[in-house]
This record gives structure tokens, sequence and C-alpha cells, in this order.
């Protein structure tokens, strides 16, 4: 297989600067700047999947899905910063935007009449940005906002962040120089079965090593047998939310979801992964290590 060696150069350069913001913000303590990325990245994500819907000639909602994102985000900062006694509320917002946001696609069809060829199309786009993007990338903060203290918030986040992100690196890397056997070519002809194989490993290797040297004093009950199953099950979650972008790109005919990120692309090919690694770490951390 042909590297690209200026795309992998731009990749990584891209890479090292965003993980040396990640890791300030981290390492700093900043609830404040934490949300705020997470509220900046999720927005333009949203909106490029909105955008992405318009290039195909098809007619999205946008403003009100992307105010009703802002208003989830603004909701994470309010009940995991400012009031955290009151954070299980986050799940009662949701359902009211989810009500908001499905009567105000609706009301707008029948109030406000506009020439459009889909409309039924229109709300279901219009609906599955917000699930997919806002919806998806909450659980992120969530995860950053513990409510087990900062140390242990810090090592939720970072250990997130490195599983999911090693696994993206180690399968694009070993992918670009030994993949030769494609995955899936209908849906993303530049991934392969080593690149996978590859983000596997790197992805569990990362996992394991948190695990033992404990950073931020690690996560309780998380034994080595659980970050080799959580390391499988983050780099599986990974791989499938970089193809569900892939299918979406491949729908509207685009390489990347946009251009401002050099060697990755837009602000969803950032976080593609990270929206279906979230929910899966949280319901993990939740549910099996009963935190």
């Amino acid at each position: 297989m042909t590297v690209n060696r200026a795309v992998l150069l731009q990749r990584g350069l891209s890479t090292l600067i965003l993980w040396a913001a990640v890791l300030y913000l981290i390492f700093s303590g900043s609830k404040a700047g934490s949300m705020l990325l997470v509220a900046a990245s999720g927005l333009m994500a949203q909106w490029e999947f909105y955008h992405l819907q318009e290039e195909k000639k098809l007619r999205v909602f946008k403003k009100w899905g992307v105010v009703c994102g802002l208003v989830l985000y603004l909701a994470c900062w309010y009940l995991f910063i400012q009031a955290p006694q009151h954070a299980a509320m986050i799940d009662g917002v949701e359902q009211v935007l989810f009500v908001a946001l499905t009567t105000g696609v609706l009301v707008r069809l029948v109030l406000f009449p506009e020439p459009m060829a889909t409309p039924i199309v229109t709300v279901a786009l219009t609906l599955f940005g917000f699930f997919y993007v806002p919806f998806l990338f909450s659980f992120l903060a969530r995860l950053a906002f513990w409510p087990g203290g900062s140390y242990q918030s810090s090592f939720i986040l970072l250990y997130l962040l490195a599983v999911t992100k090693f696994c993206d690196a180690g399968a694009y890397a070993v992918g670009s120089f030994f993949g030769s056997h494609k995955m899936i070519p209908r849906i993303s002809p530049g991934k392969t079965w080593e690149g996978f194989v590859g983000g596997l490993a790197t992805s569990v290797l990362a996992s394991v090593l948190l695990a033992k040297f404990k950073p931020f004093g690690g996560l309780p009950g998380l034994t080595l047998l659980d970050a080799v199953w959580l390391g499988i099950l983050l780099s599986l979650a990974s791989v499938v939310g970089d193809l569900a972008e892939s299918v979406v790109k491949r729908d509207a005919h685009i390489k990347d979801s946009g251009h401002f990120i050099p060697g990755i692309g837009g602000a969803l090919d950032l976080i593609d992964s990270l929206l279906f690694t979230a929910p899966v770490f949280y319901f993990y951390v939740r549910f099996v290590l009963g935190l």
C-alpha cells in the first residue's frame, strides 16, 4: 500500500498539537476549559453533519438542531460544574430536549410550509443530527466531570481519550504501511484488516499501561482484566464510530467532513470514534465497575 508521507506528517503534527491542548486542560484541572472544548467540537461536528446533508441538496432545520445541541451542553456545564448535586437531572433535560426538538421541527412543517420535496426526510435528518452528535457526545461530558472527584474524573477522561486515539493512530499507522487486505471497501476503501489489528493491539496496550501505572490515582475496581476487556470493547466501538462516519461521508460523496485540521479533516472526523467509545466506557464504569 502506498503511504502518503505528507498526509502522515500533517496528521502526526495535528495530533501532537491537539493532544498538547487536551493534556493541558486535564493536568490544569480546568473544568470550564474542558467543557468549552467538548461543546465547541461537538457543535462544529453537528454543524458539519447538517452541512453534508445540504451538500446533497437535502433540507435540514440546521439552526434549531444546533440550538438544542447548545442547550444540552449548557445543561451539562451547569449540572456537572455549577450544581453537581443536581447532576442526575441531566437525564430529564435530555428528555425535554428530545420532545422540544421533535415538536419544534414538526410544528415548523405545519405552521410554516416551505417548498421541499421530502419533508419527512428533513425531520429525520434534523433529529438524527442531534442524536448522532450532541446526545452521544454528551457522554464525554458525563465522564469528564465524574462525581468521584477531580483526580478520578481526570483519569477517566485521560483513559478514554488515550485508548480511543491510540486505536485510531495504531490503525492508521499499521494500515498505511502494511495494509493490503481491504476491510469494508464499499464503505471505506482505505481501511484494512491489518489496520484493524494494529488499532486493537495499541488500544489494549494503552489500556493495560494506564490501568497498571494509575495516573491520577487510577480508577477504583479497574483490574488488568478489565483493562484488556475495555481495550477490546473501546477499539471495536472506535472502529464502528469511524465506519459510521464513513457511511455519512460516502453518502455525501466527500472524503472529509471539513478541512480546518490538517491531515485529519473536520470536527466530525476528529470525534467520530469518541461518539461511540464514550457511551460504551460510561456504561462500563457505571454498571460493571459499579461507580
